[in-house]
C-alpha cells in the first residue's frame, strides 16, 4: 500500500484524538460529523481495510501510555464508512487470493469486509498485548493496571465498534464469518463483564443472531445446529483448549480427553517450575479476558441432547480448572458455570463415567472457604454457588450416592462451617439457608442429623442479640420449618421436642426484651408463629387408639401462664384446644 494512504488514515485518527480532547463527552454520531472534512474525497474499500489492518498492527498497544486509543481509531474507521458516496469502485483486478495480509496473518483468503471487522473486533478484544519474546513478567506483576486501562480502552470504543460491526453486517451475515469476531461478539453478550454493558450485550447477542441464525420460535427444538457445531468445532477444543492446557485442577485427576484418570497423576498437569498463578500457567486468566465469558455463554447454549450429551469431555477440563482457582471471584463463577453445566448433564453419563466423584471432590473444598482466613464477604459470595452445584449434583444421583454426598454437605459443609465461623452472623445466615435446602432434598433421612441440628439452630433462635441481625435470625427460623416438615417422626415425645419449644419461646421472648421494631420483626413474628402451628401438627401425629397423645397447648400451658405474651405465639394451638372443649 502506498504510503500517502497510510498517511491519510494516520490524520483521521489524531483528528480523532483531537475532537475527543475537546470534548470527552461528545457523542459518535458527533464525532463522525466532525470528522467528514478529513476523509479523503475518494478512497477505496480495499484502501480503508488495509489501511485500517496495518495501522491496528503498528499502533494499539495496552501497555504503553499516549498511544492512540481504540476508540480513536474506530472512530476514523466509522467516519469513512459512513461516507459511502466516497467510497470509490474497485479498478485493479488484483483478486482477494493475491491480496497481502494485512495484520501478518494469514488473512489471504478472508474477503475485504470480514478483513475490516477482525481488525475491528481486535480493537475492543479484552486481550492483553504481549511483547514478542517475553517472558510476560510484566503482565504478572501489574494485571490489575494492565487489565483496568485494557478494559477502560475496550468499553470506550465500544459504541463506535459495534456501530461498525452493524453496517459491515448489513452487506450480508457472512462478512462477521470469521471466530476472532465471533469470540469477542460472544464476549460482550454478558452485561456484567467490565468491559461492556446492557445495550452492548443486546447489540452483541442481536448479530449473533444475524450470524449464527439463532431461533426464537417456540416450535423450533433446540438450538441452532451452526451454533452447536461452533462450540463443538472451534470454541472448545481450537480456542479454549489451548489456553487451560497448562492450567490444573489441584483434587481431580483426569485426563487429557476429559476424562476420570485411573491411574496416580494427572498427565495433563502443568510443567514443574512454572508457578501456579502466571500468564503462562493461566493465559485465559491473566492474557485473554474473554475465555471465561465466552465458556459461560458456550454452556448456557449448549443443546443437552446433542452437544452436552456427544461433546461432554472438551468441557470438563475447563469447569473444574475454574471451580478449583484459587481466586474467589474465577471459583465462584466457576461454580456458577458447573451448575449449569450439571442441569444439562445426563444422569445417565455421570453414573458410568465417575464423574459425580470428580466433581464432588472439586466443589467441596470451597465449603472450607470460611472468615477469618477468607473475608467474610468473599466467603458469602462464594458458600451460595458451591452449595447449589452440589445440590444440583445430588439431585443428578440415585440412592445410597445420593444420600452420601448430602450426608457430607450436612456434616463437612454446614455442621463444620458453623463450628469454625458461627460468630459470623451472615456466615450463620447462608449456612441456615443452605440447611433449610438440604434437609427438604432428603426427607426423613436428615433425622440422623438432629442430634447436630437442633442443637445448632437452637443456639442460633436462644442468642439475645439474635435481633440485631434480622435476616439471620429469619433463615434459622425457616430452616427449623425445614426440619418440623421433614423429620417430623422423630420429633414427638423426643428431647427436640423440649427443644423446640424452648427454642420458641426464648426467641419470642427475647424480642419483647429487645423493643424491636421495624419492617422485619412483623416477619420474624408471623415465621415463630407458623412453625409453633407446624410444631402443634407434628405432635398431633403421635396418636393411641386414633386419638393424638400430645396436645402442644397443654404442654405449653404453664409458661404461657407465667409469661401471657407466649399466648400470641402459641395462638392456634390454644384456639384448638378451646374447640375441641366445645366439640365435647
Amino acid at each position: 500500500m502506498p504510503h500517502y494512504e497510510m498517511e491519510w488514515f494516520d490524520s483521521l485518527v489524531a483528528a480523532a484524538g483531537s475532537v475527543l480532547d475537546e470534548n470527552p463527552s461528545i457523542s459518535t454520531d458527533e464525532v463522525c460529523q466532525k470528522l467528514q472534512s478529513k476523509v479523503p474525497e475518494s478512497f477505496t474499500f480495499r484502501q480503508l481495510t488495509g489501511s485500517a489492518g496495518r495501522y491496528l498492527s503498528k499502533n494499539l498497544t495496552t501497555t504503553t501510555p499516549g498511544t492512540p486509543t481504540r476508540q480513536q481509531f474506530t472512530l476514523a474507521v466509522l467516519a469513512c464508512l459512513r461516507l459511502d458516496d466516497r467510497i470509490a469502485p474497485e479498478h485493479d483486478s488484483t483478486s482477494a487470493s493475491e491480496e497481502t495480509s494485512d495484520n501478518g496473518d494469514n488473512e489471504d483468503s478472508l474477503p475485504l469486509g470480514t478483513r475490516l471487522a477482525r481488525s475491528i473486533a481486535k480493537a475492543i478484544s479484552p486481550v492483553l498485548a504481549q511483547k514478542p519474546n517475553s517472558d510476560s513478567d510484566d503482565l504478572d506483576d501489574s494485571n490489575t493496571q494492565l487489565r483496568a486501562h485494557l478494559t477502560t480502552q475496550c468499553l470506550s470504543a465500544a459504541d463506535s465498534a459495534f456501530k461498525i460491526l452493524e453496517l459491515l453486517a448489513s452487506r450480508g451475515p457472512e462478512t462477521l464469518d470469521n471466530p476472532d469476531v465471533l469470540l469477542t461478539l460472544i464476549s460482550y453478550t454478558n452485561p456484567a463483564e467490565e468491559w461492556t454493558t446492557p445495550d452492548l450485550a443486546a447489540r452483541a447477542t442481536l448479530l449473533l443472531q444475524q450470524h449464527l441464525d439463532f431461533s426464537s420460535a417456540p416450535e423450533t427444538p433446540g438450538k441452532s445446529n451452526k451454533r452447536q457445531e461452533f462450540i463443538t468445532t472451534h470454541i472448545l477444543p481450537t480456542y479454549l483448549r489451548p489456553l487451560f492446557s497448562r492450567s490444573s485442577p489441584s483434587q481431580p485427576l483426569i485426563t487429557p480427553s476429559g476424562r476420570p484418570s485411573a491411574y496416580g497423576q494427572n498427565p495433563d498437569a502443568r510443567p514443574s517450575g512454572l508457578p501456579d498463578d502466571s500468564s503462562k500457567t493461566k493465559p485465559w486468566k491473566f492474557v485473554d479476558l474473554r475465555a471465561v465469558s465466552v465458556f459461560e455463554w458456550a454452556v448456557s447454549e449448549a443443546d443437552e441432547e446433542t452437544t452436552i450429551t456427544k461433546s461432554w469431555p472438551l468441557f470438563i477440563p475447563v469447569l473444574l480448572t475454574l471451580a478449583d482457582d484459587n481466586s474467589t471471584v474465577v471459583r465462584k463463577r466457576g461454580l456458577v458455570i458447573l451448575r449449569k453445566f450439571l442441569e444439562k448433564f445426563p444422569s445417565r453419563i455421570l453414573g458410568d463415567t465417575g464423574l459425580a466423584k470428580v466433581f464432588e471432590d472439586t466443589v467441596l473444598p470451597s465449603l472450607s472457604y470460611l472468615p477469618s482466613i477468607t473475608p467474610e464477604e468473599e466467603s458469602v459470595e462464594l458458600l451460595g454457588p458451591a452449595y447449589a452445584a452440589l445440590r444440583c449434583l445430588a439431585g443428578k444421583l440415585s440412592g445410597e450416592k445420593r444420600n452420601k454426598l448430602l450426608d457430607r454437605v450436612v456434616r463437612e459443609g454446614i455442621l463444620l462451617g458453623y463450628f469454625h465461623a458461627k460468630e459470623y452472623v451472615r456466615i450463620v445466615e447462608v449456612l441456615c439457608q443452605e440447611m433449610g435446602e438440604v434437609l427438604v432434598e432428603m426427607g426423613v433421612n436428615a433425622v440422623k442429623h438432629l442430634k447436630d441440628i437442633i442443637p445448632m439452630l437452637s443456639t442460633i433462635l436462644t442468642d439475645p442479640f439474635a435481633s440485631l441481625h434480622p435476616p439471620t435470625l429469619l433463615s434459622a427460623i425457616k430452616a427449623l420449618q425445614a426440619v418440623l416438615a421433614t423429620c417430623w417422626p422423630r420429633i414427638p415425645n423426643s428431647p427436640w421436642q423440649d427443644e423446640i419449644i424452648n427454642s420458641l419461646v426464648l426467641c419470642w421472648l427475647n424480642l419483647d426484651a429487645s423493643g424491636s421494631s421495624g419492617d422485619n420483626f412483623p416477619v420474624i413474628r408471623q415465621a415463630l408463629v407458623h412453625t409453633a402451628d407446624a410444631l402443634a401438627a407434628v405432635l398431633a401425629t403421635e396418636v393411641e387408639e386414633g386419638k393424638p397423645t400430645i396436645n402442644l397447648s397443654e404442654v405449653v400451658a404453664p409458661l404461657v401462664a407465667k409469661e401471657p405474651s407466649l399466648s400470641q405465639l402459641f395462638s392456634a394451638a390454644s384456639n384448638e384446644e378451646q374447640n375441641s372443649g366445645l366439640e365435647s
